[in-house]
């Protein structure tokens, strides 16, 4: 308010505010766009809102750069009652001068979060300097908002159109999860997707793909016969060239028992490829589990390189576990030093080595800060995450493997309790770096609940 407080002062801190919140987010997909000063008008910031809102606003940073009258606060919370952007209330500490109150900022952030709450409107907040030290805040809610607006608009391919035997927790209210996250679901039979790689794509570009892997200097071996190999990757291509096609931001495929009976080949090295690619793949028919792998890889803008996993082995005297799947993960998550084997399916082949099939691909998960999150069945309306990093191992199960060191306060018994207490789900997705607090962000704004964490770290309980 220009009557009562130093407005030349307010818009240098504007100005600055600005200034902070683009160099945190220079790095993302994003673009920062501003009102020439602070605002003393209501309806002129509804307004700058509806133009923003035509052009595709994602986010809301409101800068109290000094004093802000309660119109503004209720005509935002009003706007925001209709439009669901995410808001982040951000205030700056004053030092204090010995004289007149020249801002008030702590007050009216205190003032206007008092409003949105009555008003159910949702907020982040923030009270830090408009300098560097608000980089980290700033850039959460930046890649939390890309990550929400992205899944608002995209849709993803079921390949093969259902779950897999008797995994229910694969499965999701469709509808439940275009109202809270907004994303969509095509479904698409596997003789579809066959007819497709078929229509396409000639034998030698399917050689071409399977000669680039077993040549490469990081495959130690290979063991499952070529045109297992070459059927495996004529699928992902498939699934490649119809995401292009369509626009599909990411895909589950239904892995088995058609493709091992029908087609006789494994989807996992396929599913590896497409990751390797940079398309986001889950395998098992899992809906839930690219949701979680989607969550990962847009707030991380694909660094992630999420790859969806069973929790395997808990080494309670280590306070250690095993993480573990059949042989999908990228192998750009190889660790450095050690080489892949491409093999017939492990776990087909303990049923029958003769009539096992391929393509699995063998390795170590590269070292290093992980985070591991679900959207839980039966309708991803809510979620567990915890945090870690792959530490040294061997290769405790034939396929992809990691071994988890916990970071934090969070033990592995607190961990694997929480999961058998509230009986959760059991595919998980990994991805690389720490992301807990980005996904607190995204997933508050989409209105999901975060499972609490058991404090108990017995290795045994009861059901909720």
């Amino acid at each position: 308010m220009k009557i009562h407080f130093p407005w030349e002062k307010a818009c240098q801190r504007y100005d600055a505010a600005y200034s902070a919140l683009c160099e945190a987010t220079a790095d993302l997909p994003v673009e920062i766009v501003r009102a020439e000063e602070p605002f003393e008008d209501p309806d002129a910031l509804c307004e700058l809102l509806d133009g923003e809102l035509r052009e595709g606003l994602a986010g809301i940073v409101f800068f109290h750069a000094a004093y802000t009258a309660g119109e503004i606060g209720s005509h935002l919370g009003r706007w925001l009652t209709d439009h669901k952007v995410p808001l982040l209330s951000w205030a700056w500490p004053e030092p204090g001068n010995r004289a007149s109150n020249e801002a008030n900022s702590l007050t009216c952030q205190n003032f206007l979060q008092q409003m949105w709450t009555q008003m159910e409107v949702p907020y982040a907040w923030l009270h830090e300097e408009t300098d560097a030290s608000s980089h980290g805040m700033l850039q959460c809610f930046a890649r939390a908002v890309f990550a929400r607006d992205k899944f608002r608009h995209s849709k993803f391919l079921h390949a093969g159109g259902s779950r897999v035997t008797a995994f229910y927790d694969g499965e999701v209210d469709e509808l439940a999860v275009m109202r809270n996250l907004g994303c969509r679901f095509d479904r698409m039979d596997l003789e579809a997707v066959f007819q497709h790689a078929n229509k396409r794509f000639t034998d030698a570009d399917v050689i071409r793909l399977k000669d680039a892997m077993v040549g490469h200097p990081d495959c130690a071996k290979v063991s499952v016969p070529d045109e297992q190999i070459l059927q495996t990757y004529r699928f992902g291509l498939a699934m490649l060239d119809l995401a292009a096609e369509h626009g599909y931001l990411g895909a589950t495929v239904k892995s088995w028992p058609e493709l091992f009976d029908c087609y006789h080949c494994a989807i996992d090295g396929s599913v590896s490829m497409m990751n390797d690619y940079g398309f986001c793949v889950a395998e098992e028919g899992e809906m839930n589990g690219l949701l979680s792998s989607m969550a990962l890889w847009l707030l991380s803008n694909g660094d992630a390189v999420p790859t969806m996993m069973d929790l395997s082995l808990w080494k309670l005297k280590q306070d250690r576990l095993g993480i573990w799947h059949c042989g999908a993960s990228p192998t750009r998550l190889l660790k450095p030093g050690t080489q892949f084997a491409a093999t017939r399916h492990s776990i087909l082949e303990n049923g029958d080595p003769e009539t096992a099939v391929g393509l699995m691909l063998e390795f170590l998960l590269a070292n290093g800060p992980i985070t591991v999150m679900r959207y839980l069945a039966p309708d991803a309306s809510r979620w567990f995450a915890f945090e870690g990093e792959f530490v040294d191992t061997e290769l405790d199960y034939r396929g992809t493997y990691g071994l988890m060191k916990p970071t934090g306060d969070a033990t592995v018994g607190q961990i694997m309790g929480t999961i058998f207490d509230a009986g959760l789900d059991h595919h998980w997705s990994v991805g690389y770096g720490h992301w807990h607090e980005e996904l607190r962000m995204l997933n508050h704004f989409c209105g999901l609940t975060e499972i609490p964490l058991r404090q108990s770290n017995a290795n045994y309980g009861l059901s909720r």
